[in-house]
């Protein structure tokens, strides 16, 4: 690979050697070539981030061009483009990374004549791994990787003069003057002027990455490796720096539909400020699993979930399965979904702005971990016939506006035809039952049938108020009906469904945060017992039982609590009747007599008799809790 910081007079000859142009083919493939797990195909692309043989430690990471508002018109980079001027956004792209931007089709022949070699014709990125069949010395990678800049936004780091002044000695014209350099690593910048003077200087060229060097993966970190099916592997040094244990990289996994949609510009934020190859989109689990089998081997790595609580409980399980009994990234929340209840919990925010990235960003080296229980749930069928004789007569009243709640008597709907299976058997904060799942499913099949719509967190929650309206009759007239006619309640094998009649949902908790920061089991001391209930505890093997009815359901958001029903091992509850279930912020219906059996993930036997293990995961917290190994 060339020097990082080679001239960037050479990086103009190299774009003006563009030779043809041809038409792009879809601009949004860069979604699913953004992983390792994408498999290789005859037709290649250079969209997104490259993980593919094919892979140049300087390739761009391509991207549909943004407008940004501030600016008001964009010029192709190729100087042998006809027409430069921007006249349509769709027909450019852009690299997040460098700010390059080029006309489409001057990209596709890459991916119609597989020209890998013609990739050279544009400008170099700033390197993102190094390839082991070169012979560079690694500290070249440590050096500035400069681009150009129209104006300095900040004082030049040399000089520490924002502005140069020509005199009537001054060999250099106006153009020479206003040309000035970003490094796009550190954010530091110069004016040409003084980059002339010191580029050849090593030390003056050193560069120490900036704001977020101690999260950033550096280059030389990240190598080809034949023997590993991503084909990368990531690795700190053998003979570790004098600062190295100040290091923490950390891997973020971004869910591009969180934060009302804003995902996708939280990861080209990340893109522009890290290594690309280190800020992955989720697509599937291969694509967690595979990003984990990259940075396994990174020394002090952590993991950054960029999402809502389904996303959070998603990634993870995937961390206890790859790294059981404790051993995992620790991995700390920057919250971009509607309640962010975990990340609340935890000292992370209850929502995603510009300023608290930046803010998460320099905190997650510092945060300290702790454990977190996972719970497990396991389905059982039940024969309907048993189940209903074991249920009895459902309870009415002469206040009994219909046989059955809503949710309950219209079993057909196509939303619940959509999410007959849960997304994952574990859960980290709460599982709930009844009619607060049942508004839930509404709000998410919403959400899916009509993304545009939810475009910022505030308004997800006006949307979710709006189909809560559909269950009037349900909240109006809770006393016409009760969840314990539907479910069986039984904590640590005592049958507890009495307890749950005049109530409308039954949670199970296993932080304090449920629905978008209500507190619903109450503010307890961390020292004392209260009316028989311990204090709450996210890392005591213990989960918390309680009811709620329509009216607590509305009073919790100003500071009420549901009612407290049990603190156990083990739950069973089991339905009588098909019914919605929200698990970690992702709804699922259950459609038919099941019960739901819910233990602690590593308190179960195997068949074979093995030892128990007890599985948890650590969290970062920001100064918030701090708690041993259970």
């Amino acid at each position: 690979m060339s020097n990082a910081t080679s001239s960037l007079d050479s990086g103009n000859e190299e774009i003006q050697h563009l030779e043809k142009t041809c038409k792009l083919t879809d601009s949004s493939d860069y979604e699913q070539k953004n992983s390792p797990t994408h498999q290789e195909t005859s037709s290649y692309s250079i969209y997104g981030v490259d993980w593919s043989k094919h892979a140049k430690s300087t390739s761009h990471c391509w991207l549909p061009y943004l407008p940004k508002k501030s600016s008001s018109s964009r010029l192709c980079t190729c100087l042998l483009c006809q027409n430069s001027q921007l006249r349509s956004d769709s027909s450019f792209m852009e690299c997040p990374t460098c700010s390059l931007i080029v006309h489409s089709t001057h990209l596709s022949e890459y991916t119609e004549a597989n020209n890998y070699s013609n990739q050279c014709s544009l400008p170099p990125c700033r390197p993102s791994f190094m390839d082991d069949s070169t012979t560079d010395d690694t500290t070249t990678y440590d050096q500035h990787c400069w681009s150009p800049l129209s104006n300095l936004s900040k004082p030049c780091t040399y000089c520490k003069n924002k502005k140069l002044k020509a005199t009537s000695n001054d060999r250099h014209d106006q153009e020479t003057l206003e040309t000035e350099f970003v490094c796009m690593w550190c954010s530091r910048q110069c004016h040409r002027l003084c980059w002339e003077n010191i580029k050849n200087d090593a030390n003056n060229n050193q560069c120490d990455y900036g704001e977020f060097s101690n999260i950033i993966v550096r280059p030389q970190w990240l190598h080809r490796a034949t023997n590993n099916p991503c084909r990368f592997q990531a690795c700190m040094p053998e003979s570790p720096g004098a600062n190295d244990n100040l290091l923490a990289p950390v891997i973020f996994f971004v869910n591009k539909l969180s934060g009302g949609q804003k995902g996708q510009e939280f990861y080209r934020t990340l893109v522009r400020l890290l290594n690309p190859r280190q800020v992955f989109l989720l697509e599937n689990d291969s694509t967690v699993m595979q990003a984990l089998e990259i940075y396994s081997s990174l020394h002090n790595a952590r993991v950054c979930i960029c999402g809502g609580d389904g996303t959070v409980g998603w990634i993870l399980s995937h961390l206890v399965d790859r790294f059981p009994s404790l051993t995992n990234l620790p991995a700390g929340i920057c919250p971009l979904g509607t309640g962010n209840d975990l990340s609340r919990v935890l000292g992370w925010g209850n929502e995603y702005t510009s300023a608290r990235l930046f803010k998460t960003l320099t905190q997650i080296a510092r945060a300290h971990p702790v454990a977190l229980d996972r719970w497990k749930i396991h389905l059982e069928t039940l024969d309907p016939n048993a189940s209903d004789a074991e249920f009895g007569t459902i309870h009415r009243s002469r206040f009994s506006f219909r046989e059955h709640p809503k949710f309950i008597r219209n079993a057909e709907l196509p939303v619940y035809d959509n999410h007959r299976t849960p997304i994952n058997s574990f859960f980290f904060n709460y599982i709930s039952f009844g009619l607060d799942a049942a508004v839930v499913m509404d709000f998410h099949a919403r959400r899916t049938r009509d993304p545009s719509e939810f475009t910022s967190p505030f308004k997800n929650k006006l949307m979710f108020i709006n189909e809560s309206r559909k269950y009037f009759n349900e909240f109006a007239f809770g006393i016409a009906w009760n969840i314990g006619s539907y479910i069986r309640l039984i904590c640590d094998g005592q049958d507890l469904t009495n307890t749950i009649r005049n109530y409308h949902s039954v949670v199970l908790l296993n932080t304090p945060g449920f629905g978008s920061g209500t507190q619903p089991w109450g503010r307890t001391s961390t020292t004392t017992a209260v009316n028989d209930f311990e204090a709450q505890d996210f890392s005591d093997r213990m989960i918390e039982v309680l009811a709620l009815n329509t009216t607590q359901m509305a009073l919790i958001h100003v500071g009420f609590r549901g009612t407290r029903i049990a603190q156990c091992r083990q739950v069973r509850v089991e339905l009588s009747h098909p019914m919605p279930v929200h698990m970690d912020g992702e709804p699922f219906y259950l459609a038919g007599s099941t019960a739901v059996d819910i233990t602690h993930a590593g308190q179960e036997q195997s068949h074979f008799e093995l030892v128990v293990i007890f599985l948890a995961v650590i969290l970062f917290c920001n100064g918030k809790w701090s708690a041993q190994l259970c």
